[in-house]
């Protein structure tokens, strides 16, 4: 099995993202640019469409100005890994991170 993982260093490759707050905004911005990208680990062999979650929690949503996009860009992430893993028939995996992401329910 192989979880390819490496998409926001992948974005900053191709001009996506800047180094330093490395928030996945691109998860909002550009959700097509995600999909494809997800598409392409699986076409190199990935079994497994990890969701985009990485750095998206309020300290460094803080760093942007845009902590109120915290649940969002969160949902949209997993939904976007879900949507690729269903049309390729592989395995979708989730993480929020150890910080505090989702607002109190």
């Amino acid at each position: 099995m192989v979880v390819a993982e490496g998409y926001l260093f992948e974005f900053e490759r191709r001009g996506r993202l800047q180094a330093g707050a490395f928030v996945p905004e691109i998860v909002l911005d550009r959700p097509d640019l995600v999909r494809g990208l997800h598409e392409e680990f699986v076409d190199a062999g990935s079994d497994v469409v990890l969701a985009f979650t990485y750095y998206a929690h309020r300290q460094k949503m803080k760093v942007v100005g845009k902590d109120h996009l915290l649940e969002k860009i969160n949902v949209d992430a997993l939904k976007i890994a879900k949507e690729v893993a269903d049309a390729t028939g592989t395995l979708m995996a989730g993480n929020i991170c150890k910080f505090d992401c989702l607002r109190k329910r």
